[in-house]
Order: C-alpha cells, then sequence, then structure tokens
C-alpha cells in the first residue's frame, strides 16, 4: 500500500533523509518546513518524482487555526495523511539551568512540546475520521542520558514528548491510531550546540567540561547514518524489511547502538535504586504496620 506521509522540520536532518527515502521507496510525502525554498534543490533534481512530494509551509508554533489550515490543505492533496511524523525542533543550545533562565527553557518547551502536541491535535480529527493511522514523535535518548550539565533545555522537552506519547497512544488506540516514540541517538546531521547563558562564576569549571563534550561530539567515530536511521524508521512504520516479522509498531523505536546502550544503562540504574530503596519507599499505605 502507498502511504502518504506528512512531515514536520522536513528540510534538513533527519527529516530532509526521511523525505528522501519517502520518495525512494514509492511512498507520498506532505513535506514541511519553515522555509520551503530549502527543499528546492530536492524539487528540481531529476531522480524526484514531483507527483508525489508535496510542499507546504509550516511553523509548528503558529496559532492553532494555522496548523488546522495546513492539516486540510495536506489532507485535500491526495485525500488522507496516514502516517504524521512530528520532527521540527529546537534546542540545540546548552548551558546550566540556572544560567539558562526559566524563559529559554519554556521557548524550547513550546517549540519542542506544545507544537508537536498542538500539530497532532490538527491532525487526529482526519485519522479518527478515517480510523486509521500512525503518529511518529521525535524524542531523543537527551530524556534518558541527562545527567550532566548542559543538555537540560531539550532534554526535558523531549522527555515530554516521551511522556505525551505515551498516553497519547492510549488515548487513541481505539480508533486503530498507532503511535511511536522513536528516540534517536547521534547521527550525523548538522546540529550546533553553542553554549549560552549567562555566566555564573560558580559553573565556570563545569561549563569547561561542556565545552570539551561539545568538541568531541563534534568527531565522535561512527555517528548514525540519517539514511539507514529513517529506513530503519519506515520499516517499522510498514512492517517490512528490518521490522518483516515483529508484532506490530513498538511503542518506543530506539534508533542507534549508543542510545540503545544509554536506554539499557538507565534501566539498570531505576531497577537498582528501587531495589535498594524499597525498604525505604514501601509499606506506606494506611493498612500497612508501622515500620519497626
Amino acid at each position: 500500500m502507498q502511504l502518504v506521509w506528512f512531515i514536520t522540520g522536513a528540510s534538513s536532518g533527519l527529516g530532509f533523509a526521511l523525505t528522501q527515502r519517502i520518495l525512494a521507496r514509492g511512498d507520498r510525502v506532505v513535506a514541511t518546513a519553515r522555509n520551503p525554498g530549502a527543499l528546492d534543490a530536492l524539487l528540481s533534481h531529476p531522480d524526484t518524482d514531483k507527483s508525489r512530494i508535496h510542499v507546504l509551509k509550516l511553523d509548528i508554533t503558529a496559532p492553532f487555526v494555522t496548523l488546522q489550515e495546513t492539516a486540510h490543505q495536506a489532507v485535500e492533496k491526495w485525500g488522507r495523511v496516514d502516517v504524521l511524523v512530528n520532527n521540527a525542533g529546537i534546542g540545540g543550545e546548552v548551558g546550566a539551568s540556572e544560567e539558562l533562565g526559566v524563559d529559554w527553557l519554556m521557548h524550547v518547551m513550546k517549540t519542542n512540546y506544545a507544537g508537536t502536541v498542538n500539530v497532532t491535535n490538527a491532525l487526529l480529527p482526519h485519522m479518527r475520521s478515517q480510523r486509521a493511522g500512525t503518529v511518529v514523535l521525535l524524542g531523543s535518548r537527551s530524556a534518558y542520558r541527562n545527567e550532566f550539565l548542559g543538555p537540560v533545555a531539550y532534554a526535558a522537552s523531549k522527555a515530554a514528548v516521551h511522556s505525551y506519547g505515551e498516553t497519547l497512544s492510549a488515548e487513541v488506540a481505539p480508533f486503530n491510531i498507532r503511535v511511536t516514540v522513536v528516540v534517536p541517538g547521534t547521527f550525523d546531521t548538522p546540529l550546533a550546540h553553542p553554549i549560552i547563558g549567562t555566566p555564573i562564576a560558580d559553573y565556570d569549571s563545569a561549563r569547561a567540561v561542556l565545552r570539551q563534550r561539545v568538541e568531541a561530539a563534534k568527531n565522535m567515530p561512527n555517528k548514525g547514518d540519517p539514511v539507514k536511521g529513517m529506513d530503519a524508521l519506515m520499516d517499522a512504520v510498514r512492517g517490512e524489511g528490518r521490522a518483516a516479522g515483529k508484532a506490530g509498531l513498538p511503542l518506543w523505536l530506539f534508533l542507534g547502538s549508543d542510545c540503545i546502550a544509554d536506554v539499557k544503562g538507565r534501566a539498570d540504574r531505576l531497577t537498582g535504586v528501587a531495589e535498594e530503596w524499597a525498604a525505604v519507599g514501601s509499606g506506606l499505605g494506611t493498612e500497612d504496620p508501622p515500620a519497626a
């Protein structure tokens, strides 16, 4: 079956790679971006089948009525949208939470979390009416690997996206709508990590370590290949290729060996703490006997 995909942030990074793979594998795509002109090179490429790509301007922080209008245009193009991919986001900037301040944290949250929720809400009525659809939410392994100075704004926003996706999956399952939270590790995409915020002297040494981490990340060996990653996503959604024979679409799709290792490490630490502190945190019910 030829699927119709709707992608936010389709002009760069993983979104652009996914747009390319959708076209290469014969599906249709509504590719949206704040700057649609960034897709001109793809549209003018001789190998691009322009009958299977429709480009729309979309800023996910726009008023909800604007998002609804864009969703309506997308559905009108081919009569349906089968797969929504919430890829657009911001937050490469890093720093200590105290130095960044709450205004910056909420700015990132408004885009990555509220923008994702609003785009999803704009398209859900169409999916509910057709009693079918797939919602893909781009999360991040930063939601699981964040125990160091730097990623607070981005990590918190993506943790919110993860939690939203987990709840949304239960809400829309009765309408035959699937939800998956894609959790990429480090992929070879042009995402910079400038250190921002108002410097506080007490964080100088930690900031120096952060600067070293940022530089080391630029030269990280064997980063994820965006094309391979987005092929894996398509396989999972379509139930073919690497995902052939799997039992449906997973609630979480971890992409990259580094991501899988980090998720397993977080799970092990949570289990260890739960077991070590069980005696302190359990037996607190109104009918439980007093502690000895």
